[in-house]
């Protein structure tokens, strides 16, 4: 750190920059301004004027850094500049300061290794998630727009619209951050504020298709686990009424026996009806065997009726897909999550299927940020002379 009481003259501070000459001075617009004790607006002014002059050479870093190279220390600082005032308001030379700090802002161009080649892997990683990420979201915009039209035109200009707003949404922010870094703080302002208004319309899209697809398959998979559950119902009642039916004769043999047995009960069967308006012990004594075969008749005819529904139950059941819930993993998630608390949390399914929604929702729209993350990540080449 320097001891300065003034800030730098415009030939202070190019002498400060010329100290070293096609040596490179890795910085900041924020650190320069400190050191000379100017506003950053002043510091890049003066930056791009002595570039165009031909005294630095100014490469910019994806982070933000500038790295600067003098190209001459024979140049006079006041042959480019207005304020021509004599270095005299520091008690330590230029030269010095710049000697002082060589340590951390001088250095020379590091060589391509393990970490640029990291770099530039992840760089490429997530430049390319971001292309997957965007390209999906821009389907499901443009799905999900077209189906908002009335019109095939109508449809088609809402999907273009959706389309649009998606592309604007994944450039944003990195176009919010080169004006940052590049000290356009009102650019990269409107920039993030249109990126926040084109995600509230690519979020209302993509709540939507997220929405309506997934509560039509919940539906139908609620559909299909309703009727499982009762035909599992009806199974149950069907099987444990047929477990208390012991008759195993088929019904034609006891139709058989039933017609030998009649002619017993001839004395009485004008009198009782054919046995069936039975009210004198006598005429029960006649009729007890066509009774007893009557009644087994009945008991077969249920059991055969009994098993005819139960292989059209089973055979509808096997018809009908392998499922038990409308949504099993809202529901196993907020089983998962109050068994894992103790009971501390207390979720429902509705809550995991909210939470779910708003995932998929948020999902496409951080393409943008996946892209300016690559951005960053890209390592810098070396400083080019400026045309």
């Amino acid at each position: 750190m320097d001891d300065r009481v003034e800030p730098f003259t415009d030939g202070q501070a190019l002498a400060w920059l010329l100290a070293r000459p096609q040596a490179q001075i890795e910085t900041t617009i924020s650190d320069l301004a400190r050191r000379w004790g100017w506003n950053r607006t002043k510091v890049l002014r003066r930056l791009r004027r002595w570039a165009a002059d031909g005294h630095i050479v100014r490469a910019l870093e994806p982070s933000g850094r500038s790295v600067i190279t003098a190209m001459s220390s024979s140049v006079h600082p006041t042959s480019s500049v207005n304020n021509t005032a004599p270095i005299v308001a520091t008690n330590k030379s230029p030269v010095h300061l710049a000697e002082q700090d060589e340590h951390r802002l001088v250095r020379p161009q590091p060589a391509p290794g393990s970490r640029a080649i990291f770099r530039i892997t992840a760089s490429v990683g997530f430049a390319a998630l971001a292309s997957v990420i965007a390209w999906f979201g821009i389907r499901i915009n443009a799905w999900y727009g077209g189906t908002l039209g009335k019109t095939p035109e109508a449809s088609s200009l809402i999907a273009g619209l959706s389309v649009s707003a998606d592309v604007l949404a994944l450039f944003l922010p990195g176009a919010a951050r080169t004006l940052w870094v590049e000290g356009h703080r009102a650019g990269s302002g409107v920039a993030w504020a249109l990126w926040t208004i084109t995600i509230v319309i690519t979020l209302m899209a993509t709540v939507g298709f997220a929405a309506l697809n997934i509560a039509d398959t919940t539906a139908v998979r609620g559909k299909i686990a309703a009727e499982s559950m009762a035909l599992r119902t009806r199974l149950d009642r069907l099987r444990a009424e047929r477990a208390t039916i012991t008759e195993t004769r088929p019904v034609t043999s006891i139709e058989a026996k039933l017609q030998r047995a009649q002619p017993s009960a001839a004395a009485v069967w004008r009198a009782t009806a054919g046995c069936r308006d039975v009210t004198l012990p006598e005429s029960g004594q006649a009729c007890a065997a066509v009774l007893a075969l009557r009644q087994a008749l009945g008991t077969a005819q249920r059991r055969d009726t009994l098993d005819a529904d139960l292989r059209d139950a089973e055979t509808q059941l096997a018809r009908l897909p392998a499922v038990t819930t409308a949504d099993p993993q809202a529901e196993t998630a907020a089983q998962l999550v109050n068994w894992a608390t103790f009971g501390l949390a207390k979720l429902a399914a509705d809550d995991i299927r909210m939470a779910r929604i708003a995932e998929m929702a948020l999902m496409p729209q951080i393409a943008g940020l996946v892209l300016m993350l690559a951005a960053i990540l890209w390592p810098s080449g070396r400083p080019q002379a400026p045309r």
